[in-house]
């Protein structure tokens, strides 16, 4: 029995053959009806040529004789011709019709002359017969004959493709299918069973049987492989043993050097912040003691000690800065901040810090800036700076009673911005070439003697490189040893806006009362010796419960406080005093700290502190935060701008930092202010107490003094359940509001 598959072989063969033989069949039932066609109108034209050659002439006569019933007899003949429908006669004596009257089918008209010659006189025309052939007839007879002829060769050629179907399968389909299953059996890993085919062995091996032992070799080739491979395999397996007892002593070894790697840069971390505290902690005794003794009377000698001591001391925070600074740089702690800065005034402002330094060198400094150069730019000015002073302080080190330059030049320029390049150059000690290679690697100077008689850590050329590179600049020097050095650095830099001018802090004109919060008894002395000089009253707290108890007593303009105290911490100290009502809520509090991280000053301003000083204390540091700190009584907190506060976290944080904060305190007031107007309409004391508590915070720590006081005001009143109190507090609170929203405005559009 033929089994046939839906999509198989055999299937296809046979829509193959029946769609051939169809087409077959079309064809030669097509060539057969058009040579019947052709037959039966040559069979017409016969009949028609009869009538013409043995009927004209007798109708000629008849109709010359008026012969009326013999016309009528020869006409009847005619209709009796095969598919002949109609005759007519058409003279001037008869017109006579016979056959149908209106035949139906498609009709071929054949008109013929009757024209009679007299035995005297000239040829008469007499009229002329009609016959009318009956095509549908004939198509009837060929649609019969084609569809006989159709049908007939279609059953021959559907047996014939069945036949042919079923002698396919016995050939080759069956066959087929046995070696599809040999082969799966193949896949599944029965090798050892051969392939066998139904059919009779023959002397002459076919393309089946070649096929057939094709698929048996390979079934052989396998098996010999597979038992080859067993071999192999037996063969290495000690070896993969051996190497996989290696790879699992080389992983535990990877791990615990992996392990060793972690601890170690641990402990480095640790050991730098350590080293920031540890440090910095008696270095804040010691250059606060010798700012202190400055204003003793101390003779010329003890004067010039006093001033090596100091010298010495600054170095050393020079040192201590430099490795703090590349550390962070390494752990990549420091970030860029894009704001738009002058320049031209950088170049100034170093210059400017570093003149004493040429002065005592017996230096001389110049600076030469292209007039091509944009007024405004827009980057990190304060890596800038930074690559500016370490390049000119190392050229003014290395240079005595020379010259140094400055130098900026325009290499390139667009509406965008510029591509500039910046050299430092100097007539000092120069740099052996050996040694320019690796100027830049950490800890490297130019030579041993240079070590020891400069001093210095070898981290300030490797500081600018890494910062010039982030940028997206390059850096590199030439120099010549014994005439001098020009290090430069190129960097594209995008064009700026003229910086917005800030409304300037207010200076402190009268005596401060002052907390000073510190663990280190020298560090209180330090501190207090310097305000104390400087007209200030001065209490002191060694511990947070100590600050805490002090700022609960009485009310304070300034507090400094440590961050790293005992026990509680300065951020949790300083979090405490914003929450808690009480004299010193407004106060304004700065974080006094050896380890000045930009990752932790968020943190700081977040806990509502409102600036950083940094250990050791240095006098001009201090008197300018003391000048930012305008005292005032509690009642007119709710007024005015912090501006030297904002100013603070400019220089701290960077623009960029500081307009997200503003955009984000600018969400805080519009989300908080019309659910606070909701609050107190409906006299809700709990939500008014909460919703000013949290708004107050976050103005406060950006400087909006006026806003903040109000909001406290505010709360006190709703958690005293002061009704009076809160209803006249809504007009200024309405007013403050409005004030805040004008100032962000400026502030983030400008």
């Amino acid at each position: 029995m033929i089994r046939l598959r839906t999509d198989g072989l055999l299937r296809r063969l046979l829509l193959f053959i029946l769609l051939f033989s169809l087409c077959f069949t079309v064809l030669a039932s097509s060539v057969q009806l058009y040579f019947e066609y052709r037959r039966e109108m040559r069979d017409i034209e016969a009949r028609m040529a009869l009538i013409r050659a043995g009927y004209l002439a007798s109708l000629e006569r008849s109709l010359w004789d008026l012969d009326e019933a013999q016309l009528d007899v020869q006409l009847r003949g005619l209709v009796d011709f095969s598919d002949v429908a109609r005759v007519r006669l058409l003279s001037d004596d008869f017109t006579l019709l016979r056959g149908e009257a209106e035949p139906k089918g498609p009709l071929r008209i054949e008109r013929f002359p009757l024209d009679y010659q007299p035995p005297s006189g000239p040829a008469r025309h007499l009229g002329e017969l009609e016959v009318s052939i009956d095509l549908g007839a004939v198509h009837r007879r060929l649609y019969a004959t084609g569809l006989a002829s159709l049908l007939w060769m279609g059953v021959f050629l559907c047996g014939l493709a069945v036949a042919l179907s079923g002698l396919f399968y016995r050939l080759v389909t069956r066959h087929l299918q046995v070696m599809a299953e040999f082969a799966r059996r193949i896949g599944a890993g029965h090798w050892q069973e051969p392939l066998r085919l139904d059919r009779r062995r023959s002397a002459h091996a076919d393309e089946i049987d070649t096929v057939a032992h094709a698929l048996d070799d390979m079934r052989r080739a396998i098996l010999s492989d597979i038992e080859r491979r067993e071999l192999d395999r037996v063969a290495l397996q000690d070896k993969r043993d051996e190497l996989q007892a290696m790879v699992e002593r080389r992983t535990a070894s990877l791990a615990r050097a992996k392990d060793e790697a972690e601890a170690a840069n641990l402990a480095k971390s640790r050991f730098l912040a350590t080293m920031s505290h540890e440090l910095r902690t008696p270095l804040n005794g010691i250059l606060g003691m010798a700012e202190l003794l400055r204003g003793a009377r101390l003779d010329a000698l003890d004067r010039q000690r006093l001033q090596a001591l100091y010298k010495a001391g600054e170095g050393l925070l020079a040192i201590l800065n430099e490795v703090l600074c590349f550390a962070r740089l390494e752990e990549g702690e420091s970030q860029a901040e894009m704001l738009g800065f002058s320049l031209r005034q950088l170049c100034t402002e170093v210059l400017a810090l570093l003149e004493p330094m040429a002065l005592e060198r017996g230096d001389t400094l110049h600076v030469e800036v292209d007039e091509q150069l944009a007024a405004h730019q827009h980057g990190a000015e304060q890596y800038l700076r930074q690559v500016l002073s370490n390049l000119l302080a190392n050229a003014i080190k290395f240079t005595a009673h020379g010259q140094v330059e400055l130098r900026v030049q325009v290499l390139a320029s667009d509406q965008n911005g510029q591509r500039l390049r910046v050299s430092v150059s100097d007539n000092g000690i120069g740099i052996e070439p050996a040694m320019q290679a690796k100027i830049f690697d950490r800890f490297v100077q130019a030579s041993e003697a240079v070590a020891r008689r400069y001093g210095g850590t070898g981290l300030g050329l490797a500081i600018c490189k890494h910062l010039v590179e982030k940028l997206g600049g390059r850096i590199g020097l030439n120099s010549v040893p014994g005439q001098g050095s020009c290090f430069w650095f190129e960097l594209d830099i995008a064009r700026g806006q003229p910086a917005v001018a800030h409304e300037p802090a207010c200076s402190a004109s009268a005596s401060l009362r002052i907390l000073v919060v510190e663990d280190v008894a020298l560090n209180r002395e330090v501190a207090g010796g310097l305000l104390v000089r400087d007209g200030h009253q001065v209490c002191f707290a060694e511990d947070a419960e100590q600050a805490l108890q002090a700022c609960a007593q009485q009310r304070f303009d300034l507090i400094l406080l440590d961050v790293h105290l005992p026990g509680l911490s300065g951020v949790e100290v300083c979090r405490r005093i914003r929450a808690i009502p009480g004299p010193n809520r407004g106060s304004r509090i700065l974080a006094l700290t050896a380890g000045v991280q930009p990752a932790q000053v968020p943190d700081y301003l977040a806990a509502g502190m409102q600036g950083v000083l940094a250990k050791p204390l240095r006098l001009e540091h201090l008197r300018q935060a003391l000048a930012e700190v305008a005292p005032a009584p509690v009642a007119a907190l709710g007024s005015g701008m912090d501006w030297s506060l904002l100013q603070t976290h400019r220089s701290l944080l960077g623009e960029q930092k500081l307009q997200a904060l503003l955009a984000v305190l600018r969400q805080s007031i519009e989300q908080h202010a019309t659910a606070l107007a909701e609050a107190l309409q409906a006299r809700d004391c709990a939500a008014v107490s909460h919703l000013a508590h949290r708004l107050a915070g976050s103005c406060d720590s950006l400087g909006f003094a006026g806003l903040a006081g109000v909001l406290r005001r505010l709360e006190d009143a709703a958690q005293g359940q002061d009704e009076q109190a809160l209803l006249a507090l809504s007009e200024p609170l309405a007013a403050e509001l409005e004030q805040a929203r004008t100032t962000l405005k400026h502030l983030i559009q400008s």
